[in-house]
């Protein structure tokens, strides 16, 4: 077995000296605010949400004011980070945002080492001791600092079902097949493996279909590996009973199952960087592409609707890779028309994903003697 770290030692230790605490809202009450949220309907005051749990209050009133829905993955970190702070009584919360100077100079710069942006802090009556909930693309989810001696336990949160990360794969060209680049390489080593196994094939023959089939080796590589970079000590998630559980990050295989995955269609999408593949695919539908203008027979497209809330059509897919927002269409009779270069095209991603299903706090802490 690999040994765990000084740092992991210790706030795994602490962390398991403290009764089992179960997290504030379940699985099931997380999935119907969530439903609530995405509805832009008002929360149950029954549920005293912003007592229990302030920065998923905020957060839920962000979205509000967005024209975007707000992720289920933001409700178990919020649900997660205010279980942490109860256990280790850290009761004060500030939304970092909103109220200047809470955070002390050094703890800011010592953020800004790890790649952190603070949202929210969660802190004991004398600032002695911090969690901070952070944010970032090449960050962790939270430090835990001891302000007097700027010690540092950095945390991940987890759902049971998770990514590890999941980060766009360099753009391909006009045949569609996948490519590496060492700028990639460089910014996302872990997922090396994975990919070779599968350059040259082309996303115009599988979009569609999520690729899963990888060697154990390479998805080992991919979860173990994505923290390094990150720093990140230990991760928070819930076992099969609603319990908190911490696990060391670097040790996570051994606790979860492994799958790895390329999405032909990942969540991000760009201009178009294949007019020719573009072109081609219109005209297959019985399209036309004239002066930049498209004209194609509505029947022939897929309507693409909002995640959640009220599931309205938002715009229309070519197929799989490529779709035209319904703000960037015209009617005539059947036929849509629209500009060629109002289409989006959506980009392949690669992810590890985790599964805590059958997770259990006690099996866990014996493990590690704690």
């Amino acid at each position: 077995m690999i040994p765990l770290t000084k740092s992991q030692l210790e706030i795994m230790a602490e962390f398991y000296s403290i009764k089992s605490t179960k997290v504030i809202f379940s699985k099931s009450v997380r999935n119907k605010l969530w439903k609530t949220a995405t509805k832009r309907d008002p929360i149950p005051e029954s549920l005293k949400l912003g007592k229990i749990c302030p920065a998923l209050e905020h957060q839920i009133f962000r979205s509000y004011q967005s024209p975007n829905n707000i992720q289920s993955a933001v409700f178990s970190e919020c649900v997660y980070a205010q279980t942490l702070a109860n256990i280790l009584s850290l009761s004060d919360f500030v939304i970092c945002t909103e109220v200047s100077g809470f955070l002390p100079d050094k703890i800011i710069k010592l953020l800004q080492s790890y790649s952190l942006t603070p949202r929210y802090a969660y802190s004991n009556t004398d600032k002695s001791r911090m969690l901070i909930q952070a944010g970032g693309c090449a960050g962790i989810d939270s430090a835990l600092i001891t302000v007097i001696d700027l010690n540092v336990y950095t945390i991940e949160f987890k759902e049971t079902e998770a990514k590890t990360s999941e980060p766009d794969l360099p753009k391909y060209e006009e045949d569609g097949k996948l490519i590496t680049t060492l700028d990639f390489q460089e910014r996302c080593p872990q997922f090396t493996d994975m990919l070779l196994q599968y350059i040259g094939v082309s996303m115009f023959d599988v979009m569609g279909n999520n690729i899963h089939e990888f060697t154990p080796e390479s998805v080992n590589i991919a979860i173990s590996d994505n923290y390094i970079k990150k720093f990140a000590d230990v991760c928070c998630t819930e076992d099969k009973d609603g319990y908190l559980v911490m696990l060391p990050l670097n040790q996570i295989s051994q606790w979860a199952n492994i799958e790895g995955e390329i999405r032909p269609a990942g969540r991000n999408h760009y201009s178009v960087w294949t007019p020719n593949a573009l072109k081609g695919f219109i005209e297959k539908k019985g399209g036309t592409v004239e002066n930049g203008i498209v004209s194609i027979d509505k029947n022939e497209l897929t309507e693409r609707r909002a995640r959640g809330g009220d599931g309205k059509i938002t715009g229309y897919k070519i197929n799989q890779l490529f779709f035209v927002y319904i703000n960037d269409c015209q009617k005539e009779d059947n036929v849509l028309v629209f500009k060629i270069n109002s289409v989006r095209q959506l980009n392949p991603t690669i992810a590890g994903k985790v599964f805590f299903k059958d997770l259990q706090y006690l099996v866990v802490k014996n493990h590690y003697n704690l």
